[in-house]
């Protein structure tokens, strides 16, 4: 593990696989999560890939928001002091976000084309805020926004760190993280893995994350993602509908939409075959593409 420096200070955890002269996958994780929430993901890319992987700001090893605060804006720019520091100079890398981690990227390109990145992929993300699990906070009204900002930031503070004391009271959170995140049948296992690190994710990290998140609609920016940007997504994903991923697919430039059967939002942990196997052909079809253009 090494650190990386942010635009307002905040240390960076960053880890990395794989040989330094291979192509460059820099993946980024959802909320109240962390570099380990893609499970086997990072190592079986990493047999021919450069792997890097960090740690939100104010998530797991990396250190608590300095100046900047936990709003999409600052986590998109921690997204930039990562590239800054693994890609090499005249360089790129395909940029894989989880959940949170697709409204990231979405909103790091916001502002302009990032020459370093030739392709994306969303594992799991609409790329758009929402108010609640599944319910898209764009058609509410300012004011009922601003009301239920004030509430859930109030309401993700208070169980994250209730969370903590109640940990042994598994049953009770594996049920909410089981039916917001997980598809039926998925494996506990799974689960378990979730809860641990959204339990031990910071509140104030988690519950600003949240807030910074709530109500962006990032779809309206998937105009400025111009690379080829693949959609993995499990068609019975509870925290991104399916409508909601096929209104991202219709406002990107260039699109392609893969949908795993039976599946809930964490593919990474029950579906880590079909997310290396898809992020591996796509790092083919950008590179090729580039050579031909060369």
């Amino acid at each position: 593990m090494t650190d990386v420096t942010s635009f307002d200070g905040t240390r960076l955890a960053l880890y990395s696989w794989g040989d330094e002269d291979a192509p460059l996958v820099v993946l980024v994780h959802g909320l109240g999560m962390s570099a380990d929430s893609w499970g086997e993901v990072p190592r079986r890319l990493a047999e021919d890939h450069r792997v890097v992987a960090y740690d939100l700001r104010g998530h797991a090893q990396s250190g608590d928001a300095r100046s900047g605060g936990y709003g999409l804006a600052s986590h998109a720019a921690d997204l930039g002091a990562v590239l800054g520091a693994v890609v090499p100079r005249g360089g790129s890398a395909v940029v894989v976000g989880h959940s949170l981690g697709g409204a990231v990227l979405l909103r790091h390109v916001d502002g302009g084309a990032d020459a370093r990145i030739t392709g994306a992929v969303f594992v799991g993300s609409g790329g758009a805020g929402v108010t609640a699990p599944g319910f898209p906070g764009r058609h509410l009204p300012a004011w009922a926004r601003a009301r239920l900002a004030s509430v859930w930031f109030a309401l993700l503070r208070a169980g994250s760190r209730w969370g903590r004391r109640l940990r042994p009271v598994r049953a009770v959170s594996d049920r909410g993280i089981r039916h917001f995140a997980f598809a039926p049948g998925e494996p506990q296992e799974a689960v378990a893995r979730m809860r641990d690190d959204f339990l031990t994710t910071r509140p104030l990290a988690l519950a600003g994350s949240a807030l910074g998140a709530l109500a962006d609609d990032g779809v309206d920016r998937a105009h400025s993602l111009t690379v080829p940007t693949l959609l993995v997504h499990g068609d019975r994903d509870p925290e991104v509908p399916n409508a909601e991923i096929h209104r991202l697919l219709s406002a990107l430039p260039d699109g392609e939409l893969v949908q795993v059967p039976g599946a809930g939002h964490m593919l990474p942990l029950t579906e880590p075959d079909v997310v290396v196997e898809q992020v591996a052909r796509w790092v083919g079809r950008v590179g090729g593409e580039r050579d031909a253009a060369a």
